[in-house]
């Protein structure tokens, strides 16, 4: 899973290069039309792509500012732009599913898939979304294809756990562990060893302090710690630990796709009782 935030920081999902205070106005129709603006106007009108890139950098900065709920608009109207685009429609996914619009993200890494099937092992974020929204059965298949271009990845191997615990039961998640030969960043192995019963989930917060060489290190590794104990927690039906874990992964402060996906999970699996929990998708 690419864990960076880089991915966010450059918004554009293409080479071109936009000035972004013309893309913001363009994105919410403030442009004051001057002829030299008009002009302006118009090329980026004859290229929809441009046009797109702008309106993700809009949506990207609503983002960065925890506006979630300016971000849908400005990303559904670049994928309308876009709709033949796998880049654009995946980007647009990601953008609503860390908003936490995860219901809305996943027609968009669906549409991505069918425009460029290739995508469609490499697309761990459409299993995070399915995981999120309590398709687990789906998720668990999403996970598994992951690990054949993926297979060392500890972070697949926790959601793939989670969603086959929440669709099969704890047993079956037990008996089905994806292995690996050796995921290097602190501390997945631990978290393996957590998953496979073999480590208590104290002794993976006393890994990921110990094995961290810098402070930035560890808030990094304390930071997917509590992430994957409190996604542990609620493989096996324990929500308040869950939550309390999940709030401790929040508390770092830390940006970065697998960082929101903890307060996107949050929000929408612990914080919220649902119905569907009672009914788990099988």
């Amino acid at each position: 899973m690419d864990r960076s935030s880089a991915a966010r920081r450059a918004a554009s999902t293409g080479p071109r290069a936009c000035n972004p205070s013309v893309a913001l106005a363009l994105a919410v129709g403030t442009l004051i039309c001057s002829p030299a603006g008009c002009q302006e106007a118009s090329s980026r009108d004859a290229d929809p792509e441009a046009s797109a890139n702008e309106l993700l950098i809009a949506a990207n900065r609503f983002l960065n500012q925890e506006k979630f709920s300016e971000v849908p608009k400005l990303s559904e109207k670049a994928a309308s732009l876009e709709s033949k685009s796998p880049r654009v429609q995946q980007r647009v996914g990601e953008l609503l599913y860390l908003s936490g619009h995860a219901k809305q993200s996943l027609q968009y890494f669906d549409r991505a898939i069918e425009l460029e099937p290739e995508l469609a092992a490499r697309n761990w974020q459409r299993g995070l979304a399915l995981a999120t929204i309590g398709k687990f059965a789906e998720g668990a298949r999403q996970f598994k294809i992951h690990h054949v271009v993926n297979p060392d990845d500890v972070e697949n191997t926790a959601w793939y756990f989670l969603c086959v615990a929440k669709s099969k039961g704890v047993e079956a998640a037990q008996a089905s562990i994806i292995p690996s030969r050796g995921d290097p960043r602190e501390p997945m192995m631990s978290i393996l060893a957590m998953y496979r019963g073999e480590l208590d989930p104290a002794k993976v917060i006393e890994a990921a302090k110990a094995n961290s060489r810098t402070e930035t290190s560890r808030r990094q590794a304390l930071m997917y710690a509590q992430l994957y104990i409190g996604l542990y927690y609620d493989s096996l039906g324990k929500r308040k630990e869950a939550a309390k874990h999940l709030k401790d992964c929040m508390a770092y402060g830390l940006r970065g796709y697998m960082a929101d996906t903890a307060r996107v999970y949050y929000n929408d699996r612990i914080a919220k009782v649902k119905q569907d929990d009672k009914s788990p998708d099988k």
